[in-house]
């Protein structure tokens, strides 16, 4: 039986610094890219669901090992690419992702497992298990009155 733990490396393309496009203008201000891109990714999917370990290598690269029956590689690759971060594109990682992503798809098929999350229920998880406050300013009254 194959384990249900899976172990991978995620890399992130190196950021130039300058925009091509309007479309990169709009990531860099989602996700500060010229920033370590996976030391962000570190802290975002520290809550998630799933995720049993996550190891910082360098601004590049993280290792996140992962739960098969609660998440896929292709959910992370999807989520991480949602929220703006650059994800490598190289001929390589490309085949790499597209053999894991199918391995995986072919295990949960044979597990009886179906459904896949969504970006928003990978990281609603980790967003409901964090304190909140009122983080309006005004007093009880004001926010009453309004």
């Amino acid at each position: 039986m194959e384990s249900l733990t899976k172990q991978r490396e995620i890399v992130f393309s190196e950021f130039t610094g300058t925009a091509k496009s309007t479309q990169d203008v709009e990531l860099t201000s989602r996700v500060n890219l010229a920033e370590d891109q996976a030391k962000s990714a570190v802290f975002l999917l520290a809550d998630v669901e799933g995720v049993l370990d996550l190891k910082y290598i360098n601004e590049t690269r993280i290792l996140i090992t992962y739960d098969i029956r609660s998440l896929t590689l292709n959910s992370i690759l999807t989520a991480l690419a949602e929220l703006g971060f650059s994800l490598d594109e190289s001929l390589l990682s490309k085949l790499k992702h597209a053999l894991i992503i199918y391995t995986e798809d072919t295990l949960r098929e044979n597990l009886g497992i179906s459904d896949s999350k969504q970006t928003r229920d990978i990281f609603m998880g980790g967003y409901q298990r964090r304190t909140h406050g009122c983080r309006d300013l005004r007093s009880v009254y004001w926010r009453r009155y309004l």
